[in-house]
């Protein structure tokens, strides 16, 4: 056989030894396949594999199927997917390998607390949200309520104003109830602890674990007659098993100038005091000189047009700091688990002299005893100050010109004559002092020592034992007292301490508040799973008792007022106050769950509540039934698993109750001894009935029913629940009028009713999933549309008028059968009378047109230039009848929009908070475009007056202003209860909430420092305000019931705020 000789030059030889080492190389490496599923054995598409410790990876395709090369001496794949546990299999010498993966369960099994315990989030029944404290701890706040706006689905939150310390009214789907002393706030549960109007300032933000927030009956009747206006349960942190950490977080802040409101200059206003005229001569009289020596004397108006002229504004308001820093430990092992945080706030008003400081510690310990007893307690104490001038109250009395802002705008803003020093006289003297109460308000500022110092100390205490694996019985006690102390000292030098005013002088006055509240719980929980059956069982008891006192007084006349409030010993006492009442609640409670599979679930409770606020009818009982269905996890959805994560249907019904009326005896007969009675020709101290006993009075009854659905997306990348409620509460306390022969002119009843109802949408998404360094991005949305309606008032009533007291206000807001509450009431501004609308029976007289309605005035006083109203009825004239609904105090609709962005160390958040269609009564252009009053400075939009025509010597004719938009001076409506939608602006309000930058340093960088975290960050709050509301702010009410929400006067001004912080872990 002939043999053939075979050649390689070189780079054939190369080549060969490259294919050789590799083919090596892939036979070095083994292929693992396999099939990922989900716990319903379905195929899952898109799940990562990665060789752990390695950038080697592969995901699964539309089966599920995946293929990947191990290289040598990697053993670990990892399986992670959104929504679901991250799992990790050794390979071994296994060439296939298939996985089953399961949800995570800190997403869809997220415990949320419903009352007297909690639930996984999937067997969830009833409408409840849990906020994220994440996003809350972000802003720069004294207390967790300012946080929430926005933030919640169906939750409202409407700050009273601006004010260092300032609470906010917090409503849930709607207020319940037709009351001008109620604001329908929810039920706080603070730790297991029922509290009603708490004092949530007395509770740091860092320190709180958890808010979740019950809205429907089904959640909520398990508190049975305080559960009507929704449920906040605040959970507060507690220490855990884990060494002990050290955490300092603490912050800067400045809060900036308040935008000011624009005040007429120097030319304008001494241009209305002309108009005005029998005040002109003191400003352009030769015999006053000027308040600028420079100047001259003033001879002109023209000599006014560049003159300067004081803005008290930028005199009494100011960019301000506040601070805070917190520091807390944490810790435990198994059987012992401990947390303690202190804490210091200190925030200094944009007003000068105001300011607000809080103290707050709290101690945690949770102690197991033995294997099947665990006890525990809680103690929270808080120290919160309030100091200087609050605008929003009345400085002594109830007209408009008691209050603060309207000294602050309304002020005289020049000086006459060369030696008069505007801003350092108390008062001034060409103002009628009977009827106008304007002070100088640097001077009051600086002169009003008014303070409230509030002491809380809330103590809370356990004892769980579990009798048997499946027998679980709890006993909790709790204790809160609140004891606030409130002053205020007045010099010589403020309106109260003025001789002028006050001939009494009424300097100082002084009370004393105290909220004691105890409670005691008993609950008993069975919980038993056979087979696909989940059986949980719980029987409760409860007592409660809350009581009140106060003392109060007042002294005039104070000799040494250099002592302030401590000489007012040495005054003439002039009222005593005293009063207490205490009201007591016995309950009874039980709920029971059941599911199978998780897949069906249903939730029923019972509440029985007895009252001493009662006479006969102590008790109400308060039933609840609520059912989930979880679609997804049936199978014939299982093809739909691939994209649609989790649908469940939601339905819940149940009976809840209000026992918050204006008294604490409703239906008893009471009497007072604070009047006197002649006898004998001699006024002798008497006691008299204040109020008729009704014996029939019972609690008010909320029926709700709501529907929800909880959809997920993509493993859970897309979360979005849905919810729809409707809530009639009925047998509305109200006042009904009765006979005369009676004596009294109104008793309560039970007699109205009123109905919510409602949508809201909540949706949040994972956008970009981030991770190996790569840019995360979430989002979350809210929107909460709710309708309000009164289904009925008195018998055969159809409305009833409301006022505002503090300052005076008759007949402002309507509650009206088959309208929502807090509707304005009054007249509509139709302009003003033109020329054209009389005939000039002479020169300069005028008789108003037939067919032309009057103003309410009689048609021969009707002039040119005076304002025109809208004839609503079309009589011809105007009348009370002329009133009508001019605006609408609740939103149609609030939500938020909050954006996460995370990449490497970095995090940014910027949350967007909305309110849409409310209207706010800006009584500020009530008075501050009145043209009436003499030495009264006016919002610069009042020079758009109208004015008269000018008849020249050659008989041609000047036109005036003839403007539409406000009357000629002295011609506009002064009478009190006169309103008009003139003040009733748009409150319409989109706001950049709060953004933060924040960066968390490397955990390699900080261990050789021996710090386990660090970060720092900037945050900035209320940035932004699209409005067309022209006060300070559209998002205040400084008389916020359920009646007359949407009413600004006076209010302290809301500033932008910037922050710099750090939080730091040991």
């Amino acid at each position: 056989m002939k043999k053939n000789r075979i050649l390689f030059s070189k780079r054939s030889q190369s080549f060969l030894w490259i294919l050789l080492f590799s083919i090596s190389t892939v036979f070095a490496q083994v292929a693992v396949t396999g099939v990922v599923t989900d716990e319903l054995k379905e195929p899952m598409p898109g799940v990562s594999v990665i060789v752990k410790g390695t950038k080697t990876g592969t995901v699964t395709d539309t089966n599920g199927r995946y293929r990947i090369s191990m290289p040598k001496g990697s053993s670990v794949l990892t399986f992670s997917f959104l929504g679901y546990a991250v799992k990790e299999v050794t390979v071994g010498n296994k060439k296939q390998i298939n996985v089953e993966m399961k949800e995570d369960a800190k997403m869809l099994d997220e415990v949320v607390a419903i009352g007297y315990g909690s639930v996984k989030k999937s067997d969830l029944t009833g409408s409840v949200s849990k906020a994220d404290m994440g996003d809350l701890t972000k802003a720069a706040v004294a207390s967790i309520d300012q946080a929430l706006a926005g933030r919640i689905a169906g939750v409202q939150v409407v700050a009273t104003d601006g004010r260092p310390g300032a609470t906010s009214n917090i409503v849930i789907r709607g207020s319940n109830t037709i009351s001008d002393s109620s604001d329908g706030s929810p039920l706080y549960v603070i730790d297991g602890f029922p509290m009603e109007d708490p004092n949530l300032a007395a509770y740091n933000p860092n320190d709180i674990e958890s808010i979740d927030v019950l809205k429907d009956a089904s959640a909520t009747a398990i508190y049975g007659a305080r559960g009507a206006n929704g449920v906040i349960i605040i959970q507060t942190k507690r220490g855990k098993e884990a060494p002990p950490t050290v955490t300092y977080d603490g912050y800067f802040s400045w809060q900036t100038e308040p935008q000011f409101l624009k005040m007429m200059g120097a030319y304008d206003f001494v241009k209305l005091q002309t108009e005005l005229n029998q005040y002109s001569e003191q400003y352009l009289d030769r015999t006053y000189l000027s308040y600028d020596e420079k100047l001259g004397r003033h001879q002109t108006l023209e000599d006014y047009r560049n003159r300067k002229a004081y803005n008290w504004q930028d005199i009494v308001l100011d960019g301000a700091p506040f601070t805070s820093h917190h520091v807390s430990l944490n810790g435990g092992t198994q059987r012992t688990k401990y947390s303690a945080s202190a804490s210091y706030f200190h925030q200094k008003g944009t007003l000068t002299g105001s300011e607000y400081n809080s103290f707050r510690t709290r101690l945690t310990l949770d102690q197991q005893i033995t294997s099947n007893v665990t006890v525990g307690f809680t103690v929270n104490y808080a120290n919160n100050k309030t100091h200087g001038a609050n605008p929003s109250e009345s400085h002594g009395g109830w007209t408009s010109s008691h209050y603060l802002f309207y000294s602050v705008l309304g002020y005289r803003p020049l000086a006459y004559k060369l030696d008069e020093d505007i801003l350092n006289q108390p008062f001034d003297p060409n103002i009628n002092s009977a009827t106008d109460y304007r002070y100088n308000p640097v001077k009051t500022v600086q002169n009003e020592d008014s303070g409230n110092l509030s002491r809380q100390l809330n103590m809370n205490a356990y004892l769980t034992w579990k009798i048997t694996k499946k027998l679980e019985f709890k006993v909790t006690g709790a204790l809160s007292s609140n004891i606030v102390r409130s002053t205020t000292f007045n010099n010589s030098q403020t309106y109260w301490g003025d001789a002028r005013y006050q001939p009494d002088k009424q300097n100082g006055s002084f009370n004393y508040r105290e909220y004691n509240n105890w409670s005691n719980d008993y609950t008993l929980t069975y919980r038993t799973k056979v087979k696909n059956h989940n059986i949980l069982g719980m029987l409760g008891a409860s007592i409660s008792s809350n009581q009140y006192q106060y003392l109060g007084g007042q002294a005039s006349l104070v000799p040494w007022e250099e002592l302030g409030l401590w000489g007012i010993d040495q005054g003439t006492p002039k009222k005593i106050y005293a009063e207490k009442t205490e009201q007591h609640m016995m309950s009874f409670f039980a709920r029971a769950n059941y599911d199978w599979k998780s897949r069906y679930l249903l939730t029923g409770t019972v509440r029985a509540d007895g009252s001493s606020r009662l006479i006969y009818n102590k008790w109400g009982y308060f039933p609840s039934a609520s059912g989930a269905w979880r679609i997804s996890e049936e199978k014939f959805m299982r093809p739909a698993r691939k994209w649609m994560s989790n649908l469940k249907l939601r339905v819940g019904w149940g009976i809840t109750g209000n026992n918050r009326t204006q008294e604490n005896y409703p239906s008893h007969l009471l009497y007072a001894g604070n009047e006197n009675y002649a006898f004998n020709n001699t006024m002798s101290p008497a006691i008299y009935i204040r109020q008729m006993a009704n014996k029939d009075l019972k609690w008010e009854s909320t029926y709700q029913t709501n529907i929800g659905v909880d959809l997920g997306f993509f493993g859970n990348r897309i979360n979005a629940v849905i919810d729809y409620y409707n809530k009639h509460t009925k047998d509305l306390l109200l006042y009904a009028d009765t006979p005369p022969s009676i004596g009294f002119e109104q008793v309560q009843q039970n007699i109205g009713s009123v109905r919510n109802s409602g949508f809201e949408f909540a949706i949040n998404t994972v956008n970009l999933k981030g991770g190996n360094n790569k840019l995360k991005w979430t989002s979350s949305f809210n929107i909460s549309f709710n309708k309000n309606e009164i289904t009925a008032l008195s018998d055969g009533q159809t409305s009833r008028v409301v006022g505002i007291r503090y300052p005076e206000i008759p007949d402002m807001y309507i509650a009206k059968v088959g309208h929502p509450l807090s509707e304005m009431y009054g007249y509509v501004f139709d302009g003003v009378y033109q020329y054209e609308d009389f005939n000039e029976v002479s020169p300069n007289t005028f008789v108003l047109k037939e067919g032309i309605p009057d103003n309410g005035r009689k048609r021969s006083e009707i002039r040119p230039g005076d304002p025109k109203l809208k004839d609503i009825n079309g009589d011809g004239k105007i009348t009370t009848d002329d009133r009508t609904i001019i605006g609408h105090g609740l939103p149609i609709h609030i939500g938020g929009f909050t954006n996460r962005f995370e990449y490497k160390g970095f995090d940014l958040s910027i949350f967007l908070q909305w309110s849409y269609g409310n209207d706010l009564i800006n009584y500020n252009r009530k008075l501050l475009e009145e043209l009436k009053s003499a030495h009264t400075n006016q919002l610069a939009t009042a020079v758009n007056h109208w004015t008269p025509r000018t008849v020249n010597a050659d008989g041609s004719i000047t036109p005036g202003n003839y403007t539409n938009y406000l009357w000629a001076p002295t011609r506009g409506f002064y009478e009190p209860g006169f309103n008009t939608d003139r003040e009733v602006e748009d409150a319409s309000v989109l706001r950049l909430k709060t953004i933060q930058l924040g960066y968390n340093f490397p955990a390699k960088w900080l261990s050789k420092c021996k710090i386990k975290s660090l970060r720092l960050y900037v945050t900035g709050q209320d940035l932004i305000t699209w409005t067309n509301y022209s006060g300070y702010d559209p998002e205040v009410s400084t008389r916020n019931s359920s009646m007359t929400r949407g009413f600004d006067y006076s209010a302290y001004p809301r500033s932008a705020t910037y922050t710099f912080g750090v939080k730091m872990s040991l």
